[in-house]
Formats: C-alpha cells, sequence, structure tokens
C-alpha cells in the first residue's frame, strides 16, 4: 500500500507540492486523505465535532500547527471520545509514520 501512496504522491501535479513537502510528508497527505480525509476534511463528521469542541479554527488537522507526533499517534491507535481506533491493519505503522510526518510539519503558525 506504500508503494501505491508513493505513486499517487509522484503523479500530483506541481501545485499540489506548493507546501514544499518532503517525500515522506508527500505520502503522508495521501495517507491523510485516504484514510482520514472523509471525516477530517472540510465538512466530516469529524471537523464538525472539534468545531464544536475546539472551536473552528482548530478544526481542520490539516491547518493546524499544533499536534506533537506522539498525540497524533495515540489518538490514531487509541481512539478519542467520538474518533474510533485505527488498528496496524488499517493504517500499518509505516503509514502512521509518514501521516504523523504530514500533521507535525513544521511551518508558521497561522496568522488570526
Amino acid at each position: 500500500m506504500r508503494r501505491v501512496l508513493l505513486l499517487l504522491a509522484l503523479a500530483l501535479p506541481a501545485a499540489a507540492w506548493a507546501d514544499d513537502l518532503t517525500a515522506q510528508q508527500s505520502v503522508g497527505q495521501q495517507v491523510f486523505a485516504h484514510r482520514c480525509g472523509m471525516c477530517h476534511r472540510e465538512g466530516g463528521t469529524g471537523t464538525f465535532v472539534l468545531a464544536r469542541r475546539l472551536g473552528a479554527p482548530q478544526s481542520l488537522l490539516e491547518q493546524r500547527t499544533d499536534l506533537k507526533p506522539e498525540y497524533v499517534r495515540f489518538v490514531v491507535r487509541w481512539g478519542l471520545m467520538n474518533m474510533p481506533r485505527l488498528s496496524r491493519v488499517e493504517v500499518p505503522d509505516t503509514d502512521l509514520t509518514d501521516l504523523v510526518a504530514y500533521l507535525t510539519r513544521p511551518r508558521p503558525a497561522a496568522t488570526p
């Protein structure tokens, strides 16, 4: 699966690379789109729940700058409130490592 995601990442148009992602982060972006995006992108249930709990600015995980690797790993593997746990079969450790690299990548904090 990792190879398929890497091939998909390499096939993206140049505009998708505007964030200057590393190869690992690009694979993580694809993992996010495939495994997390249905709930955690604009209009998803996870985004709605997080907006109610934490406020709209914190609801879109891809835009957050405060996520810690340990926290992302814990929530993915063990779940949290409405979010179910995802097993190693659903998200292999290598994919989780790439996902963590994507969601916790260094970037400037958003200005209000």
